[in-house]
C-alpha cells in the first residue's frame, strides 16, 4: 500500500509522540508498504529512514495555523504521486483517515476554561481552533478516524456525533525490548547515586514538557499536603515554560527535595528507577508516558481525564483520581506510595494490561483502517 503520513514534525528525538511516530514508522516499514512523509521539519534520525519526505512549508493565516498547514500538505499532495490512503497525524480538513492523538479540542476547552469558555470563544484562536474542528468531523472529509484511548473514541462520539463504526480505538505500541521492568532495584540505586538523591524517600517523577496542562502544579500541591513532605523526592523531567518551571521550583524551595532536568535521552532509566509516576493531568487522549512507565514496572497515579487510566487498575498498579482539581485524593494516593511493600507489589502488577501493546499490534490495527479507507476510495 502507498501511504501519505501527514505531520507536523517529524523530529524523533523529542519525545513520547515522537517515539510512537518512530515506531509506527518502523512497522509500517516492516509489512513493506510505501510511505511518504508530509511534514515541516525532520531530523536526521528520520532522513535516515526509508521514506520519501516531503518538506511542506505554510504560508501565514489570519485564522489558525492548521488552516495554512493544511492547505499547503493539500498543494503539495497534489503535486505528488498519487497514494492510496492519506494519513493525518495531524488537524488536517479533508483527510481520509485522521488519528486524533492530540484530542477532542472542544472537550479540553471545557477544561481548560470552563465556565469563562463564552469568554475564550471571542478570542481568534479559540474560535477558529474549534471551527476547523468541526469541519474536520463532518461527514465527508473523512473516511475512518483512529482514537488512542476508548475516553477519546466515547468523546468523539458524544460531541461530534460521527458514526460508531467509523471510530476505531488502536492504543499506541511500545517497545518493550527499550521500556521493560528488569534490574529495577539497580536502577533505582543507580538514580540515586548520580543525581546524589536520598535513597530512603519515595522517588516521584513527573515526566511532561507542558506542566501546566499535565498537572504538575496540582501534583506538587498534593506533595506539600501530605503529612511529611520530606519523605519525597520529586524528579521532574521534560522541558517547559521557563516561567511556570521558576514559580513551581519557588513554591518548593525549602519545602520538597525536587529535582528539575530538560529532555532526558534515557526516559526508561527513570521510570526503571523511581517509585511512581505522578501524571495527574487535565486532560490526555493517552500519554506515552504512561504507558512506557507501567511497562518499566512503575505504579501510576493519574486522573480519569487520561485516556491511559484505561490500562490502571486503582489499588492493583496504581490510582486513578477523578480529576486534576481533586488535591486530597491526590494527596491520599501518593501517602499510600510511601509504603515500599505496596510499592514492590503494585510494581509486579504495572505490565498487567499493557503487555499486549505491542507496536506490531499497533500497526497491525493501524494498516486494518488504512484499508477500510482505501477501500471506499
Amino acid at each position: 500500500m502507498k501511504i501519505a503520513l501527514m505531520i507536523q514534525s517529524l523530529v524523533l528525538a523529542r519525545g513520547g509522540a515522537e517515539r510512537f511516530t518512530r515506531n509506527l514508522l518502523r512497522g509500517l516499514l516492516a509489512g513493506r508498504h510505501e510511505l511518504s512523509v508530509f511534514c515541516r521539519e525532520w531530523d536526521a534520525g528520520a532522513a535516515a529512514l526509508p521514506i520519501e519526505l516531503v518538506q511542506v512549508t505554510p504560508g501565514r493565516s489570519l485564522r489558525h495555523p492548521w488552516y495554512a498547514f493544511s492547505r499547503a500538505v493539500h498543494a503539495a499532495l497534489c503535486r505528488h504521486v498519487r497514494c492510496d490512503v492519506g494519513f493525518g497525524l495531524t488537524q488536517l480538513c479533508p483527510q481520509d483517515v485522521h488519528r486524533f492523538g492530540g484530542g477532542i479540542y472542544r472537550y479540553w476547552y471545557e477544561r481548560k476554561y470552563g465556565r469563562l469558555l463564552p469568554l475564550h470563544l471571542l478570542r481568534p484562536r479559540v474560535h477558529f481552533a474549534l471551527a476547523f474542528e468541526r469541519a474536520m468531523y463532518t461527514p465527508g472529509n473523512y473516511r475512518q478516524l483512529i482514537a488512542i484511548s476508548e475516553m477519546d473514541r466515547q468523546l468523539m462520539l458524544e460531541y461530534y456525533k460521527v458514526p460508531p463504526e467509523r471510530v476505531h480505538t488502536v492504543y499506541n505500541g511500545f517497545d518493550v525490548e527499550e521500556f521493560h521492568e528488569r534490574n529495577r532495584a539497580d536502577a533505582r540505586a543507580q538514580l540515586c547515586a548520580d543525581h546524589k538523591l536520598d535513597p530512603d524517600t519515595t522517588l516521584v517523577l513527573f515526566a511532561a514538557n507542558n506542566y501546566v496542562r499535565k498537572g504538575l502544579p496540582e501534583g506538587i500541591a498534593a506533595l506539600l499536603r501530605t503529612r511529611d513532605p520530606r519523605a519525597f523526592t520529586l524528579i521532574v523531567i521534560g522541558k517547559a515554560h521557563a516561567r511556570s518551571k521558576a514559580m513551581l521550583q519557588r513554591r518548593t524551595a525549602g519545602r520538597l527535595t525536587t529535582l528539575w532536568l530538560d529532555r532526558v535521552a534515557n526516559p526508561a532509566d527513570f521510570y526503571r528507577g523511581a517509585d511512581v509516576l505522578l501524571f495527574p493531568t487535565w486532560y490526555d487522549s493517552f500519554a506515552n508516558v504512561i504507558g512506557e512507565a507501567l511497562c518499566c514496572g512503575l505504579p501510576v497515579i493519574t486522573t480519569r481525564q487520561a485516556g491511559g487510566a484505561e490500562m490502571i487498575t486503582p489499588g492493583v498498579n496504581g490510582f486513578v483520581v477523578a480529576r486534576a482539581e481533586a488535591i486530597d485524593a491526590l494527596t491520599a494516593a501518593c501517602e499510600a506510595m510511601t509504603d515500599r511493600t505496596r510499592c514492590t507489589t503494585f510494581s509486579a502488577h504495572a505490565r498487567n494490561k499493557v503487555a499486549a501493546l505491542t507496536i506490531e499490534r499497533c500497526t497491525r490495527e493501524t494498516l486494518r483502517v488504512l484499508e477500510l479507507a482505501a477501500q471506499a476510495s
